[in-house]
């Protein structure tokens, strides 16, 4: 239990967050632990944060307290915790901070705090998301490290003199997130230091990153990767990459370092793409130092787009062997690529080693802007709205107790919260309020639930929007659970840490349509929100309920996932479609289960739409549609196809409800025949002006039996392009389908 004051010190800059995540904790009513702290400071637990005194057990006491997702774990859904820093201190640590499982770190965004390696710090990174057990044995499987934050931080390992030693150990998943973080380390000339250490894991998503000094920024590999405004000074190596499958780095910021991205790697492939991105005073840009196939599909690929050199000795170099394939100097490379390009002009593709391409800059205006990063036009960014000029009287909270006579959001999980939420969604877009909503699971069974146009929301630790009841039950007649925006509306929306999810059976659920349009560039958009169907506590869809090798018609769970309609635009930052393949709360084992989603993500937008780090799984017909859409950025995407099949095949169980959507996959080109009655990963029809920088397209298994991957044969085919214009696919990889693209176009 805490043992310190809950109050801040007078002094302390005002942080709204700080102040309403403490004054309206929330809880997990799934959980059924009604005594468990959601918020923590870590002052309350004995952390004194004068650089002096060690803060280490404190602050994983902190971490750890209510029985938390530790060691012998696995994951779970109702375990998550908000981990408070105040400003204004400096926190010795000399072992790591556990981040356990679900844990948000937050620092106070108007005074960040310094968390300091001791001299003699011992451990893998300053803060950890995993704990190695020795040999491969880990506290978490790296890729199911789900839902994490950390945000608000000063790292500080100019004091430590252990060699090696690492600001963070970044092992993770999706629903996971670095942002508004500063690393500091020792000078390069002597430094073995190294700002972050990703080695593996499924990602995800970082930004607004600045590494200063060091041996190395970032030390990373990962299957799929979204980075985008990250800051490398003064470090031998910017970013070192281990290996990767594909990687996106949007808006990098590369100064006076030796190496920019040493891409190492004993495994053959592995691609980048390099976007609107400086390196300035480098002696080489990009390096590839990596293991040669035999065949140029065992390449790596390197894409760049946009990146300004200046005083660059070497853009491009290959040390194996030892070449020089693009010279450096003051310029602005505005497009290049090495690797297999496919066009109508070619459509049996063709090696390109180093030759332009047309830049999909030159072509659409309204998904781009001048950029601080480059000052020249580039892909539209922008950050996690944060909030940090308002004080107390701009926020309401969803369960306060002025508007209990309107019967508003309890978040208990069985109440309907419907009518309540949308009043208080009403109020604060047309009085100017932001909306906080504690940690909590908010029922809506009597939908749709609105949020008008020009509201601000955020939750805390994924507060959760649950679809249950009646109103859901047919999927040939489809209902919305929570609706943004009405058709029409034209305005600003900023969503951000909500999770929606369903309480099964809900098999016409439609999670979220999206109407909101955007008043100018960028003006309504959601941030680390998070789409979840089954696999977790309260949901009635989890392993004793949908076992593998069943097809139990009440863990048909929802239709479709997120709709961005055509008259809908925004910006979408890490956000995750999730039709759960396991159950979080089974422990270690992470038992699978047998649930259906009919649809991942439809796009009819006709624009602009930014989709930066997003992925979508395990949905039956396909995984994202984009159908009749117009100018939309994507990069990187990722899917999964659902793990069950041919126990069973698509369109099943969906069949009732095919053609409801725009699109729908009727796949009449199948001859009834898995594994051509597959669900689709990427499908693009009648669009124009699309445009993506990466997908991780993976199809995993047969009935939970991976060994169709070895053949590469889990199903057929994995995108469908059909009837469209200036269309854009980057650096595709893709594992477990015969066929790449099935073009209906002729490419």
């Amino acid at each position: 239990m805490p043992t310190g004051s809950r109050f801040k010190k007078r002094d302390d800059p005002y942080y709204w967050f700080e102040d309403l995540a403490s004054s309206f904790p929330g809880n997990y009513p799934f959980g059924n632990d009604s005594s468990y702290f959601v918020f923590r400071n870590v002052i309350d637990y004995g952390a004194v944060g004068d650089g002096l005194t060690d803060d280490t057990a404190a602050i994983n006491a902190a971490i750890a307290d209510g029985n938390r997702c530790g060691n012998d774990c696995g994951s779970s859904s109702t375990k998550g915790a908000i981990v408070y820093f105040p400003p204004g201190a400096s926190y010795l640590v000399s072992t790591p901070i556990i981040a356990y499982y679900n844990t948000q770190l937050v620092g106070n965004g108007n005074g960040h705090p310094s968390i300091i390696a001791a001299p003699k710090f011992v451990g893998l990174g300053v803060i950890t998301s995993d704990v190695y057990l020795g040999g491969t044995a880990e506290w978490y499987i790296n890729t199911n490290n789900f839902l994490r934050q950390i945000r608000y931080f000063v790292i500080d390992l100019t004091q430590c003199t252990t060699s090696g030693v690492i600001g963070i150990h970044w092992q993770v998943a999706q629903a996971t997130s670095l942002q508004n973080i500063a690393i500091l380390m020792t000078d390069k000339s002597t430094s073995t230091q190294v700002g972050i250490y990703s080695e593996n894991g499924s990602g995800g998503f970082m930004s607004d990153i600045i590494t200063a000094g060091g041996n190395i920024g970032l030390q990373c590999g990962n299957q799929q990767f979204t980075t985008r405004n990250m800051i490398f000074l003064n470090a031998n190596y910017a970013i070192y990459m281990l290996w990767d499958w594909g990687w996106t780095w949007k808006s990098l910021d590369i100064v006076d370092c030796t190496w920019g991205i040493w891409f190492e790697s004993t495994d053959v492939g592995g691609s980048i793409y390099v976007l609107d991105s400086t390196f300035t005073n480098v002696l080489a840009a990009i390096v590839m130092d990596n293991t040669i196939g035999s065949t140029t599909q065992e390449q790596v690929l390197i894409t760049i787009d946009n990146m300004v050199l200046s005083g660059v000795t070497y853009a491009i170099i290959d040390s194996n062997p030892s070449n020089i394939i693009l010279e450096g100097g003051s310029l602005t490379i505005v497009s290049w690529v090495l690797g297999t390009v496919y066009d109508p002009g070619n459509p049996d593709g063709s090696w390109f080693t180093g030759q332009p391409f047309d830049s999909p800059h030159l072509i659409n205006g309204s998904l781009y802007s001048t950029l601080a990063t480059t000052g020249q036009a580039g892909y539209f960014e922008r950050t996690k709205p944060a909030y940090l000029n308002t004080t107390r009287d701009y926020w309401l909270s969803a369960i306060s107790i002025g508007f209990v006579l309107y019967l508003l959001g309890l978040g208990d999980g069985s109440t309907d919260d419907t009518a309540g939420l949308s009043y208080m969604f009403y109020y604060g877009a047309k009085f100017g309020y932001g909306i906080f909503v504690p940690t909590g699971s908010y029922i809506i069974a009597t939908p749709p639930m609105i949020i008008p146009i020009n509201s601000v929301i955020t939750g805390a630790c994924w507060s959760q929007f649950v679809g249950s009841g009646d109103s859901f039950s047919d999927m040939a007649n489809s209902t919305v659970m929570v609706k943004v925006a009405n058709d029409g509306d034209i305005g600003t929306m900023e969503i951000q840490d909500i999770l929606f999810t369903v309480k099964g059976g809900t098999q016409g659920a439609v999670l979220v349509e999206w109407n909101a349009n955007q008043a100018y560039q960028g003006a309504v958009g959601m941030w680390d929100c998070h789409f979840r169907v089954g696999g977790a506590v309260g949901t009635n869809l989890q392993a004793g309920d949908c076992p593998v090798n069943s097809s139990n018609v009440d863990c048909i769970a929802a239709s479709l996932l997120f709709h961005v309609t055509s008259g809908g635009s925004g910006y979408f930052e890490n956000v995750w479609a999730w039709t759960a393949d396991h159950d979080m709360d089974s422990g270690v084992n992470q038992t699978q289960i047998n649930v259906f989603s009919g649809r991942g993500v439809l796009i009819e937008s006709n624009g602009p739409c930014w989709f930066y780090g997003t992925a979508s799984e395990h949905s039956v017909l396909y995984q994202y549609n984009i159908a009749g859409a117009k100018d939309i950025y994507m990069g990187t995407i990722q899917t999964e196809s659902p793990y069950y099949p041919p126990f069973v095949i698509a369109p099943d169980p969906f069949t009732p409800s095919l053609g409801q959507f725009p699109n729908d996959p009727l796949f009449l080109d199948c001859d009834a025949a898995f594994p051509c009655l597959a669900a689709w990963a990427l499908t693009i029809t009648e669009s124009q002006g699309i445009q993506i920088t990466g997908a991780g397209l993976y199809s995993w298994m047969q009935n939970y039996d991976q060994a169709c991957v070895d053949t590469q044969y889990c199903q057929l085919r994995l995108i469908s392009i059909e009837n469209n214009e200036n269309i854009y696919l980057y650096n595709i990889f893709t594992i477990g389908s015969a066929w790449m693209v099935a073009s209906f176009d002729g490419v």
